[in-house]
């Protein structure tokens, strides 16, 4: 993970190397955490998961992003806004080889924004964070 202050902008940075994901915290608000974020890779950003306290809306600024809420497949494009409930189960990906710039939405904000620097660190134990941040995240298996 690299962490650094743009200090024109103010803005803190956290950057995943496994995933090629950066994530700009824009707005840190108990009721809201804006990110700008872009998947510069193809690919999963993580496995099958939901957030029990907090809803999730991605809204696509360049590129393609590709999404499963709740077992239905949609693709979205340049102004299109997807949304995943408190609870329900996710994924979200760039299905191209071309970089996709997002905003992500939490709402609320909960603790998801330390999880992302924790877990973006490659530091800490993926069990551990886990349990320590249920009301945030909890994973969902696939429906056989």
């Amino acid at each position: 993970m690299s962490v650094y202050e743009p200090v024109w902008q103010g803005l803190v940075v956290v950057e995943n190397e496994r995933t090629g994901e950066r994530v700009e915290f824009v707005v840190e608000t108990a009721a809201l955490l804006r990110m700008k974020v872009t998947w510069s890779k193809p690919g999963l950003r993580s496995v099958r998961h939901a957030h029990p306290g907090m809803e999730e809306r991605w809204t696509v600024w360049e590129g393609r992003a590709a999404f499963e809420i709740d077992g239905v497949l949609v693709e979205a494009g340049p102004g299109s806004s997807i949304v995943a409930p408190a609870g329900r189960p996710h994924l979200a990906w760039n299905p191209t080889d071309e970089p996709v710039q997002l905003l992500i939405e939490m709402r609320p904000a909960l603790r998801w924004a330390e999880f992302v620097r924790r877990y973006f660190s490659g530091q800490e134990d993926v069990t551990r964070l886990l349990e320590e941040f249920d009301r945030e995240i909890a994973l969902v298996p696939i429906a056989s």
